[in-house]
């Protein structure tokens, strides 16, 4: 039986709002590490010379993104309740991150960050479409092909973004609810998808702020 086999796995779902959507995510990954520490949860460390906690996160958010549902994932030494798990744990973290839930999950199997195939983003604009937004939000839907530039990991390239769109809701005060592709295999940033909008509606990207917001994420995110 290998160690993995031995300890216990729990997915944390969390939020990260407020001032904490500007702290990175290696601070962010300091912050639970330490907050897991003070809680005195049984983490499980790893072996070898520089041992750390046994703790992943799934689909980090960009800087500045808050997360309604984030998700992170840690492996115990021994089972303990998930109600104390989230007392615990929030008795140590900041405002704005918040334990949405706790559910434990069998030790060996695809990881949180491996099963993530959708997010849904909250995606405002500080411009005033009136009804240009609906018309261009139906373009985008009955398109079969939206080539953009996407940059890479070997520079800028043209992608087609259509197969990364799942749904996109226009909601009030200039707001979209967008499902979009995220974790390993395929992947679109909603930045990409704002900054096409604008470039359709002809406002010119410094005259428009954008606010980006993440509500959920998962193998299958709620229906808009």
């Amino acid at each position: 039986m290998s160690l993995k086999q031995s300890y216990f796995r729990y997915r944390i779902s969390f939020t990260k709002l407020g001032s904490t959507r500007f702290i990175g995510h290696l601070d962010l990954q300091s912050l639970f590490q330490r907050a897991i520490k003070r809680a005195k949860l049984p983490v499980a460390y790893s072996e070898g010379f520089n041992p750390h906690q046994l703790l992943s996160f799934a689909a980090p958010l960009p800087l500045g993104m808050g997360g309604f549902e984030e998700m992170l994932e840690i492996f115990l030494i021994y089972e303990v309740n998930v109600k104390e798990i989230v007392t615990l744990l929030q008795d140590q973290l900041p405002d704005g991150i918040d334990i949405v839930g706790v559910v434990e999950v069998p030790a060996i199997g695809r990881s949180a960050a491996a099963i993530i195939q959708k997010a849904t983003y909250r995606i405002t604009f500080s411009h005033n479409f009136d009804i240009r937004l609906e018309k261009i939000i139906s373009d985008i839907l009955t398109s079969e092909s939206i080539k953009v530039e996407k940059k890479g990991k070997k520079g800028m390239s043209v992608v087609d973004i259509r197969p990364d769109i799942f749904e996109i809701v226009v909601d009030e005060d200039n707001s979209l609810r967008a499902i979009l592709a995220c974790g390993s295999e395929r992947n679109l940033k909603a930045n990409i998808l704002a900054h096409h909008i604008l470039g359709l509606s002809e406002i010119a990207q410094n005259d428009c702020d954008i606010t980006y917001e993440r509500l959920s994420i998962g193998q299958d995110v709620p229906k808009l």
